[in-house]
């Protein structure tokens, strides 16, 4: 499993998927997010909710499906 960076490995990262077909890694902890292209840094990660938001898309309605650790 691989710890978060922005949470100093407080959380474990996962694969998550939006509703719209939207392939994310997200900390279980601290809702850091990374696109699945992207290097998983502190220098890169966005917030869950805001990622969400530049998307269209409402972060207290919307289901992510957890699709494991990495």
């Amino acid at each position: 499993m691989i710890e978060c960076p922005r949470c100093n490995g407080q959380g474990y990262i996962y694969k998550g998927k939006i509703k719209q077909n939207i392939f994310i890694y997200i900390c279980e902890e601290c809702d850091a997010c990374w696109e699945v292209n992207d290097e998983i840094c502190y220098d890169n990660f966005q917030d869950l909710a805001t990622y969400l938001m530049q998307k269209g898309i409402i972060y207290n309605q919307e289901e992510i499906e957890d699709l494991g650790y990495l």
